[in-house]
């Protein structure tokens, strides 16, 4: 064969190299763009069953630039992912497939082996909590994923720009009854979740988020890097956090009065050290969003459902929308021209078809 026939295969071999390069650089993920933070409530659990990995694996797949999640601790000291400290009867069955009773089973009182034989994965058809999040679920049968299983499936991902907003259940309040008294131990804790988080070296991909503002102020004298976000409760009731219609100090602001910061959350958790704040949406306002960017500080309210409270919330410049219906978020922050993780189908083990789901009513 020639010297120029050679030339030409090598020049053609190149060429296919480079347009094999320059088409991957076109379709992969940049991690130096800026997406708006489009965040999974429970993973995203109008879509697949809460605090699970196939909640997870859905907002991997789904263009989530954060996942949120809810943790406790065991018996045996280990973190699991689950949004009450007792197992929820709506959600859950036993290893014989017998609905639960309610306020039996505490995760604190459990070993892990314990908690991994209950199914987390399909709904009480005939709860209210199936009324308001059962129609557009895909269920399946699935566990109580630790901490660390969550993180091994990020990395396994590859997803290099998703982040992790951890919530730290706690009951300061003693009116809680049976939930103050099966508090974890605080530093126990977070103790482990910050092994956690540096054993998979996320230190800067995690948020700690709680309602009890003591746990934030304990996690930033241990590791002040870790973000950490205030979330709270502006309602009148006894259901309500910074307890503004309430003459003594709330137990849930870390020992600190609401007053003394006339009554404003964003002056309280500022004092406090704590990065961001994260209220029901209903009670934020424009003048608190500017208030906390002036500070230094982002907001993120939960739980946004439908494209009308969207557009209000987005209009007020906040920095993330919390949500129980990704879809619907996704579809509204594209129509306003926002940059969103791009949709992937990831070839692990908890995908659940269909991908993309619509009401069923």
């Amino acid at each position: 064969m020639s010297k120029i026939k050679y030339i030409i295969i090598i020049l053609v071999l190149l060429l296919c190299v480079y347009l094999i390069i320059n088409i991957y650089n076109n379709t992969s993920v940049n991690t130096d763009k800026k997406y708006y933070d489009m965040e999974f409530h429970r993973g995203g659990r109008d879509a697949r069953p809460e605090n699970t990995l196939y909640a997870y694996q859905y907002a991997l797949e789904n263009g989530a630039s954060t996942i949120e999640c809810d943790m406790q601790m065991t018996k045996d000291g280990q973190i699991v992912l689950a949004h009450s400290s007792s197992l929820s009867a709506d959600i859950t069955t036993d290893a014989k497939g017998k609905r639960i009773e309610n306020n039996k089973y505490y995760i604190h009182d459990m070993t892990l082996k314990q908690i991994k034989s209950f199914n987390v994965g399909r709904m009480d058809k005939t709860s209210n909590y199936y009324n308001l999040h059962g129609h557009t679920q895909v269920q399946t049968d699935a566990k109580i994923p630790t901490l660390r299983e969550l993180f091994e499936l990020v990395k396994e991902s590859k997803n290099e720009i998703i982040r992790i907003s951890i919530e730290a259940k706690y009951y300061p309040d003693p009116n809680s009854g049976i939930e103050y008294k099966k508090n974890p131990d605080k530093d126990r804790l977070l103790r482990e979740f910050l092994k956690i988080v540096k054993e998979y070296g996320f230190e800067k991909r995690v948020i700690l988020q709680s309602f009890d503002w003591d746990i934030l102020v304990r996690m930033k004298k241990i590791d002040s890097e870790i973000e950490t976000i205030a979330l709270y409760n502006e309602d009148s009731s006894d259901n309500g956090t910074l307890w503004i219609n309430k003459d003594k100090a709330s137990p849930w602001l870390a020992g600190i009065n609401i007053h003394d910061f006339d009554n404003n959350p964003v002056k309280a958790a500022n004092y406090l050290g704590i990065d961001g704040i994260s209220p029901n949406y209903e009670s934020i306002t424009e003048e608190l969003v500017t208030e906390a960017h002036s500070l230094g500080m982002k907001v993120v309210p939960w739980n946004v459902n439908n494209k009308e409270d969207m557009k209000t919330i987005y209009n007020m410049h906040v920095d993330g929308i919390i949500t129980d219906k990704p879809w619907v978020l996704r579809e509204f922050l594209v129509s306003m021209g926002e940059n969103i993780y791009p949709i992937q189908k990831l070839n692990l083990p908890y995908h659940l078809d269909p991908e993309h789901i619509e009401e069923n009513n």
